[in-house]
């Protein structure tokens, strides 16, 4: 097992949901903003988290090397971005859609039965 795939496996759910949630930000940030430089706001508030599990959530994607920051002046603090690591562990999370292992064995089988 690769560190990735062990990263991967480290994903809660409410890892997942800060990470879209940075994703569908930063996604209207770029649409709106013509400068846009990449970093955020910090998220304080998710209606599915509280304000302990998205700090926790935050801490954890930080040290996984999923979620960057950098310290700016007074009126912002803290800024954020998805690295690209972290974009990476988020669309194969999303892309591990259980409905799509049937797929993938029946595309093994076919692939193993033309090669025989």
């Amino acid at each position: 097992m690769t560190n990735a795939t062990l990263q991967l496996d480290r994903l809660t759910e409410q890892n997942l949901q800060v990470m879209q949630a940075y994703t569908v930000r930063a996604t209207t940030a770029k649409a709106s903003v013509e400068d846009f430089d990449g970093w955020l706001e910090r998220i304080n508030e998710l209606p599915e988290l509280s304000s302990d599990d998205l700090t926790q959530s935050h801490g954890q994607l930080i040290a996984m090397g999923f979620l960057k920051f950098e310290i700016t002046g007074r009126s912002v603090g803290l800024r954020y971005q998805i690295s690209p690591r972290g974009k990476q562990a988020l669309d194969r999370a999303l892309s591990a859609d259980p409905s799509n292992e049937n797929d993938a064995e029946d595309e093994q089988l076919t692939h193993h039965n033309e090669a025989a």
